[in-house]
């Protein structure tokens, strides 16, 4: 049986828990002391159909730990990291490398200096690395109306996206026993030569986009009309040449083909194909992680002039931020 501790009990590592424990592992958490108790009552998720939120699916943590020297009772095999980029600084991996043995670290972040900041705090061939291939989020949504079928159903939801696996690369050693205990859960997965860069490429598109979302004060049809969607799609654009440079990769072609057009085409079907209110959890995510957005938009630019890369539409972009989110009131 697989031992795992997972780093964060929120939306994320409610979700790989889960399956995980689907499979047969054996599965505790790692949380602030704040919010033992409520981890301790179980967890509820839902998954997102096109007619709604399934059916309840309903576990209990095998543990529920708040103090690192209390890990030391456990012989853990694997250590899931499920926090933001932003939560993983802060010195506090120093102190879990010294309590979880050796037990392989699986790393699930998306900053572009994420993988180098693990490595520096673990044997590179301790590390796993893998992609998110899915959305998750508590339910309801604040901007959920009472009389809204789904109202009443609190937990987490997630929606599993189609035709995309989650991707591990890593360690030969190690990586098929983390793909494994997903794919024990009926989990679909996939091994990758480098996952890492994948996410990386994903986070390039998409980070510059939701910083100008949250300009638009989350409103998709602002975003697709907006006068600063060609700045956006510049800055993704230059974030995607920064990211091949650091990696020592070509562009694919679906890098090459990212485009002011594909964007405007793509956002309304986004749109129309989400099974929840795309706005309202946009908003709800990404206010939550406002500072991951500006940490990434701020990688992207040191890493691109180190590089030597252009990094003018990052900066422009990431001058326009406010420290935190603001949202407007729409007339």
């Amino acid at each position: 049986m697989v031992t795992a501790l997972i780093v964060g009990a929120g939306a994320v590592g409610q979700v790989y828990g889960h399956f995980l424990q689907r499979g047969g592992a054996s599965v505790s958490y790692f949380v602030k002391e704040k919010y033992k108790e409520e981890c301790a009552k179980g967890f509820t998720l839902y998954r997102c159909r096109r007619s709604g939120l399934g059916a309840a699916e309903k576990f209990d943590a095998d543990g529920i730990y708040t103090e690192f020297d209390e890990l030391k009772q456990t012989q853990w095999d694997q250590v899931w990291l499920t926090v933001s980029s932003a939560d993983l600084r802060g010195g506090w991996l120093a102190q879990l490398k010294a309590v979880i043995g050796d037990a392989t670290v699986v790393m699930l972040q998306p900053d572009l200096d994420d993988r180098d900041y693990v490595f520096s705090q673990f044997p590179p061939e301790r590390v796993v690395c893998g992609i998110v291939n899915f959305i998750s989020y508590q339910t309801p949504l604040p901007d959920l109306p009472d009389y809204h079928p789904d109202a009443d159903k609190k937990g987490v939801a997630y929606l599993v996206l189609p035709m995309m696996p989650a991707e591990f690369s890593g360690n030969e050693n190690r990586l098929p026993d983390v793909a494994g205990a997903m794919a024990a859960g009926r989990f679909n997965v996939k091994v990758e030569q480098d996952a890492s860069r994948i996410y990386a490429d994903r986070s390039a598109m998409m980070i510059p986009l939701v910083a100008l979302l949250e300009l638009e004060n989350w409103s998709f049809r602002r975003l697709r009309l907006s006068g600063s969607l060609e700045l956006a799609v510049a800055a993704a654009q230059e974030a995607l040449s920064i990211v091949a440079a650091k990696f020592g990769k070509r562009l694919n072609w679906t890098e090459r083909l990212f485009s002011l057009f594909w964007v405007k085409m793509a956002l309304p079907v986004m749109r129309l194909l989400s099974p929840m209110d795309a706005e309202s959890y946009a908003k709800f995510q990404f206010v939550k992680t406002a500072p991951q957005t500006r940490m990434m938009l701020k990688h992207f630019i040191e890493d691109g002039e180190k590089l030597g890369q252009s990094v003018q539409s990052l900066k422009a972009l990431y001058e326009r931020l406010p420290e935190e989110p603001q949202l407007k009131k729409v007339a």
